[in-house]
């Protein structure tokens, strides 16, 4: 097969989404079929690229629909038409990449499927979008949610659309089985219980709670390190002058201010993978997840793990669900003094890794929902 697939992101950056596409590209690679990615245009990356034999293609455009598209968003939409693809898939709403689209969803001709990595239907904002949304839904061959647990079946039902597959995200174990390359000594965190975060500097990652968590740790010599990248300003076009946007450099102030916490930029995924391993705990003070891919990877690790109720936390195994910031100290405490039950959560996590979200399963999964799709459609009803 010829397959499209669009996100706002993909490799080299690391956010969640891009490492579900990435991982879902390649494997299909990997089984003959040919890929292509397009996504937003990066500084550092040419235009035109074949990533481990994907083809990505990035375009400078920024908004969605309800705020409104700018930058090559013609350009976009004309490299699509022209694609004689067997098959489109768009990952997530609220995006350019799907919503430059939507209007062309069932008169394309090959099939098209939708991934939505959550909703935000109670956002005011997107209001009016969502009132619109299940129009366009019904017009994909197949619609993916990564959740059981996330709003997408209620939203369905509510509107008369076919409940979407649930296909939940994963990770490559023989990654997570590579050797530890000694970042405790690196970063100079020896002799520290040491709190890993890896979350992009985003606003909906709260890392508010993350300065907040590490002052009431005070006494127990603990360190937290943020991993994490940020994206140019979009506002007045500040990103084009190099001003950084979310919460970057609230964050950097906040961090030099401050003994216990540091931060890792643009560092390598093997080090990223290694500081996971290491760590005594991950935590996840975000405010909005869908399948959280960190979550996965903590499991993988053996890392234990304590999280904000969101998305679908309490599906995994190996950590803690929590509601607030003073349970959250409350809980990290409690398993920085009890190590044997952290070891008991990490290998918990891990064996459910293995039963439920190693990558190979789940591109099976997917080539399989393809296969189906690139058949006579299905669509859903509104």
């Amino acid at each position: 097969m010829r397959i499209l697939h669009t996100a706002t992101t993909y490799a080299p950056l690391l956010d969640g989404v891009a490492e579900v596409v990435r991982h879902i590209s390649e494997g299909l690679v990997r089984r003959g079929h040919e890929v292509h990615v397009a996504t937003r245009a990066v500084a550092s990356q040419p235009a035109e690229a074949i990533v481990n034999r994907v083809h990505v293609h990035r375009f400078s455009v920024g908004g969605n629909l309800a705020a409104g598209m700018k930058g090559q968003v013609r350009e976009y939409q004309e490299f699509v038409r022209a694609g004689r693809w067997d098959l489109m898939v768009n990952h997530c709403l609220q995006t350019w990449p799907t919503d430059a689209l939507l209007e062309c969803v069932g008169s394309f001709p090959w099939a098209s499927l939708l991934v939505t990595h959550g909703l935000s239907t109670e956002n005011q904002i997107f209001r009016e979008y969502y009132r619109k949304m299940p129009l366009f839904i019904a017009r994909y061959s197949a619609w993916v949610s990564v959740s059981a647990l996330n709003e997408e079946s209620a939203y369905a039902n509510q509107h008369g659309l076919n409940a979407p597959t649930v296909i939940r995200n994963g990770v490559d174990l023989q990654e997570w089985n590579d050797p530890l390359l000694n970042l405790r000594e690196t970063w100079n965190l020896r002799g520290h219980p040491w709190l890993i975060s890896v979350s992009n500097h985003s606003h909906e990652k709260r890392h508010d709670w993350s300065f907040q968590l590490v002052e009431r740790l005070k006494g127990t010599n603990a360190k937290l390190t943020i991993v994490g990248n940020s994206h140019n300003a979009e506002k007045w076009q500040l990103g084009r002058v190099g001003i950084r946007g979310g919460c970057f450099y609230e964050c950097r102030m906040r961090a030099l201010a401050s003994r216990s916490v540091q931060l890792k930029t643009a560092i390598a995924r093997r080090e990223v993978v290694s500081a996971i391993k290491e760590a005594d705990l991950l935590i996840s003070t975000s405010r909005r997840e869908a399948n959280s891919v960190v979550l996965l990877e903590s499991m993988a690790a053996g890392t234990p793990w304590v999280s904000t109720d969101v998305g679908s936390a309490r599906e995994n195994a190996g950590g803690v669900v929590v509601s607030s910031v003073d349970k959250m100290a409350e809980v990290v405490l409690e398993l920085l003094r009890d190590p044997d039950r952290g070891r008991r959560l990490g290998q918990e996590g891990r064996t459910r890794v293995e039963e439920r979200h190693d990558w190979n399963r789940i591109v099976d999964s997917y080539e399989q929902l393809y296969e189906d799709a690139v058949g006579p459609p299905i669509h859903g009803t509104a």
